[in-house]
């Protein structure tokens, strides 16, 4: 499998919140709304810190993963297939694959025509999204802008636009990550102002969570 080093990007941010302000104010015990504002920021910073602690994408948003390979040190790449593990999971669908390769040249892969026959002839990427994390496959024999094959070329970076996910509301978030992130946002609240208080996960956040962790194998 293919190491890979990069950065991902929110496209389309959530469209809603992991968890309601309403619940929010009845686990920190607020009879009021006007710090509503300050719990929705805590509530959006303990989303993040859930998620990249998962390595999990909790409600429906559009990522932009731009990679690059680390392998791009060695002089040249020869493979039939790579398999990359994409970031962020559960992924509902791969909208787009672009490569970049050493000359600059822009590359947009589609899609591969199954099936596959022989396997060593995979022109394109397949998407196995039954998978945490998913499993992008790109083919050795996949056509660059160029003329040349992928197998033939240096990469740069690769660029995989995705959605990820539960769903498009709260109803779809497993209910332990959802009283991780009323932990974390109740403790938020309760120590603000408190430079002497950690403001990451608490260890029973991250007990809570941890069985919805994916953790990455090198």
């Amino acid at each position: 499998m293919m190491q890979m080093v990069g950065n991902v990007q929110v496209v389309r941010p959530p469209s809603a919140d992991p968890v309601s302000i309403e619940m929010v104010r009845r686990h920190c015990r607020i009879d009021q709304t006007t710090d509503d504002v300050l719990l929705k920021s805590y509530l959006g910073t303990a989303r993040l810190m859930a998620e990249r602690y998962l390595s999990r994408s909790l409600i429906t948003q559009t990522l932009l993963w731009t990679a690059r390979p680390q392998s791009v040190l060695t002089p040249r790449l020869h493979f039939d297939r790579s398999e990359i593990s994409l970031p962020r999971a559960p992924v509902q669908s791969v909208q787009s694959v672009t490569i970049l390769d050493e000359l600059g040249n822009t590359t947009a892969v589609s899609p591969a025509t199954l099936p596959v026959v022989p396997p060593k002839t995979l022109n394109g990427y397949i998407a196995d999204t039954s998978m945490q994390p998913a499993l992008l496959t790109i083919g050795g024999e996949t056509l660059m802008t160029d003329g040349r094959t992928l197998r033939h070329v240096n990469l740069r970076h690769i660029q995989v636009q995705f959605v990820a996910g539960y769903g498009d509301d709260f109803k779809s978030v497993p209910p332990n990550i959802i009283q991780a992130i009323l932990l974390t946002v109740g403790s938020m609240y309760e120590h603000r102002g408190d430079e002497t208080e950690s403001v990451g996960l608490s260890q029973a956040a991250q007990w809570l969570l941890d069985p919805d962790r994916i953790h990455w194998l090198d």
